[in-house]
């Protein structure tokens, strides 16, 4: 912190790439160490993820492949725990910080770079999301790459930078497909920009597309071959319950913004879109505005009418941070400065605490004070279910639910019993009944989970049916999640579908 105050002052000195770099290097670290002593259960998620990393392909049902081929790597260094399996994400947003400072060095200055590289690093957002494995994190970095291609692109002649541009593009789609944003950002720079405008009548941008186009057709095949698995599953996640204007919905979107943003970054934001007098935009900060507008405009009015996840926008954050800096020095509010990088210290302090004590923590005036009860309780269902088939003889596990299969294929990985997914609809529903898909083939007897305590869907495909109790879950100090378990023998038939609880 003492560095801090000494760049954050009204001095003259001017911060080197070594500072940043140190600073970024020691956060890194404390992250990393914090992943090894972390507490938290893998979210089912994070464990869909990691078991997509042990079946490596071009696509997978939800997201495209770029994550589980990271965490497949993290793996083959450090192994299959929690704390591995996590570890590139902070590795990522370091990567992310320093691409930002070089974006914000190269279009305003070294002071603005210093700033806006901790900034990144330290807004609540990132805090939050260096500790789990999501797709997001590879996709900020790709898009801060692809950023700092696109201005040196715009500004230079050195072609060069359209193939870092096209390779961005590319595996920035590859980790998610929000990337598609950066296309709108380019277009809402044109508007605004005469050398954005003179950039796009240039061979470069149509080249670094094509590049783009190459690294991303093998996830379009896979797609291809899957019946656009991933595509749909986007589409229905963004539809949601269906379309239906509901105002309350995009005013929480945009409420979320101020904890992923930080609340002095966004609020900053906000003056700077709206021209608040003294915050009018310069030329380059309306070409950073130009990639943060679309995609916050976008998701909002989506917000409205369907649903909007607090991350969806997240690709937005870049190039905002870069330009409120830059505003916010421009002005000297350094006391504002020094309150969002204090806030983004004090929660990176209490994530810390919090996920080491995650089992204990209790808030005793909030309505569920097992405030990590979403993220707890998966190892005890995994080790649990795979303790309670070891123990009645079953040969399979089955399971009903994506959270629960996920959670169990890896806190029961490399063992005897292997964990399948019992489809419950006519056609899949997500990756597990893809590849896990329970069949005639699974050896019997199984052991089938589920929070559904009904037997009579069970009862219609197998003649032995055996209650074996519960499985509890503890999901903090006074919270859990309760399964129900039967073993099952004497296949029916053809196995059908599942079908919903009875």
């Amino acid at each position: 912190m003492v560095a801090l105050t000494h760049f954050t002052s009204r001095s003259r000195a001017v911060p080197s790439f070594g500072w940043v770099l140190g600073i970024l290097l020691v956060l890194t670290a404390v992250r990393l160490i914090g992943l090894r002593f972390s507490t938290v259960d893998l979210f089912f998620d994070e464990s869909q993820y990691w078991a997509w990393s042990r079946e490596l392909a071009f696509g997978y049902f939800s997201k495209p492949p770029l994550l589980a081929w990271a965490i497949a790597a993290a793996e083959r260094v450090c192994g299959s725990t929690e704390a591995c399996i996590r570890s590139p994400s902070p590795i990522f947003y370091c990567g992310t910080s320093l691409l930002v400072y070089a974006v914000a060095r190269y279009l305003y200055d070294s002071r603005v770079a210093f700033i806006a590289a901790l900034s990144i690093a330290l807004a609540s957002g990132a805090v939050f999301s260096a500790r789990i494995i999501s797709t997001d994190v590879p996709l900020l970095f790709f898009w801060a790459l692809a950023l700092l291609a696109y201005v040196k692109l715009v500004n230079e002649a050195d072609r060069r930078w359209t193939i870092v541009l096209g390779v961005a593009l590319g595996l920035g789609l590859m980790a998610k497909y929000a990337m598609i944003y950066f296309l709108l950002g380019a277009a809402a720079a044109a508007l605004v920009d005469e050398d954005a405008r003179r950039f796009l009548r240039t061979p470069a941008p149509w080249l670094a597309l094509l590049i783009a186009f190459v690294i991303v057709t093998p996830n379009l095949v896979w797609n291809l071959q899957h019946g656009f698995a991933t595509f749909k599953h986007t589409g229905d996640n963004i539809q949601g319950s269906g379309i239906e204007f509901d105002p309350r919905k995009g005013l929480e979107f945009f409420a979320s913004q101020f904890a992923v943003f930080g609340p002095v970054i966004f609020t900053v934001l906000l003056a700077i879109m709206f021209h608040i007098p003294g915050y009018e935009p310069s030329r380059t900060d309306r070409l950073m505005l130009a990639f943060t507008i679309p995609p916050l405009v976008l998701v909002t009015g989506l917000g409205f009418v369907t649903r909007a996840l607090a991350n969806w926008a997240a690709p937005a954050f870049v190039s905002a941070v870069i330009v409120v800096i830059a505003t916010m020095l421009r002005r000297g509010q350094w006391k504002w400065i020094r309150v969002s990088l204090g806030f983004g210290v004090v929660a990176q302090v209490a994530l810390l605490a919090g996920d080491v004590m995650a089992t204990r923590v209790h808030v005793p005036f909030i309505s569920n004070g097992d405030v990590y009860h979403r993220t707890l309780g998966w190892r005890a269902l995994g080790e649990r279910a795979g303790a309670l088939a070891r123990s009645s003889g079953a040969r399979t596990i089955v399971g009903e639910a994506r959270d629960d299969e996920a959670s169990m294929v890896y806190y029961w990985r490399d063992q005897p019993e292997q964990v399948l997914a019992w489809q419950r609809g006519r056609v899949p529903d997500h990756q597990f009944e893809l590849t896990r898909a329970l069949t005639d083939a699974a050896p019997e007897p199984l052991l089938f989970v589920s929070q559904c305590s009904g037997t009579s869907r069970l009862s219609a495909q197998f003649a032995k049916v055996e209650p074996l109790g519960t499985i509890e879950a503890p999901t903090g100090r006074k919270t859990e999640r309760v399964y129900h378990a039967y073993r099952l023998s004497g296949r029916r038939g053809p196995l059908r579908p599942l079908g919903g609880c009875q």
